[in-house]
């Protein structure tokens, strides 16, 4: 029996600001991905708009929107017309005037509008401008189910546990990582493949933005944390099919769920614990 999916992550160096001539690269790499028979199609962090905070300045406001704006209806035609779920990050707005964050959209192949997930562990200064998510998600597709992380998550394993708790069998990881921290990226992820038993998927985006220089080598990662996959720093397209029944056994052998003891894991949540 397999349970198998193909996977599309795709990365490229948005043009800052201008959402449609990046949704146009965006619309372009998912019907490439299709032609392939992906079944997802993954997109970077802040894919839409840019990365870079500062240079967008006043801008930010300007460039957010919720999923019920054109660009985020465009992306979900566009899942529809490739029969793909398509994941790509974007500046959110929130029900409070001025309140953005930095999120992801997943549409399903059918055109619905799945949800969206705030990143929840902003990174430097992203906290002067978004409000940090509430509470990561899992997203039930017909292969399986799906839990987004968004960059600096990866690097708090308790993100990735939540998902896994609520049954994610896959990781994605949108991402805008960049070149001084290059040497974690892939040990980041496969940590959080290995510790959870899960596939992960890698999505960074590629080139410069200001002072800021982003290394793409988007991957994937099988559940004993190996990279199976892998892209250099250009733009490009990494199509990869993995089987998901392949984790029932993996978990059977390496007991991460059955061998947890949260009686004593009281220390994480206790709110005073990073206090002098």
């Amino acid at each position: 029996m397999t349970r198998s999916v193909t996977l599309g992550l795709a990365q490229f160096a948005p043009r800052m600001g201008d959402v449609d001539a990046n949704l146009d690269q965006i619309a372009r790499m998912t019907r490439e991905a299709a032609a392939q028979r992906a079944n997802f199609v993954i997109f970077p962090e802040l894919i839409l708009t840019g990365y870079h905070q500062e240079l967008l300045g006043s801008r930010l406001v300007e460039l957010a929107v919720t999923p019920e704006d054109q660009p985020i209806q465009r992306l979900a035609q566009l899942s529809r017309q490739e029969n793909v779920y398509l994941i790509a990050g974007f500046i959110q707005k929130g029900h409070i005037p001025g309140v953005l964050y930095n999120s992801i959209v997943f549409c399903g192949p059918d055109g619905e509008i799945l949800g969206t997930y705030a990143k929840s562990h902003l990174f430097s200064t992203e906290n002067l401008h978004f409000r940090p998510g509430v509470l990561p998600r899992v997203f039930d597709t017909r292969f399986g189910r799906v839990g987004p992380m968004i960059c600096m998550d990866i690097g708090f394993p308790e993100v990735a546990r939540i998902l896994c708790l609520g049954g994610a069998e896959l990781l994605v990881a949108p991402s805008a990582w960049i070149l001084e921290d290059a040497d974690i990226w892939p040990r980041l992820l496969q940590s959080r493949a290995l510790d959870n038993i899960a596939f992960v998927a890698g999505v960074n985006r590629t080139g410069p933005e200001g002072n800021l220089r982003f290394i793409g080598h988007s991957m994937l990662v099988d559940p004993r944390g190996a990279i199976l996959a892998e892209l250099d720093d250009r733009e490009g397209i990494l199509v990869s099919s993995i089987d998901l029944d392949l984790l029932t056994a993996a978990r059977r052998r390496a007991p991460r769920f059955t061998g947890r003891r949260p009686e004593l894991y009281g220390a994480i949540s206790d709110l005073q614990a990073n206090d002098v």
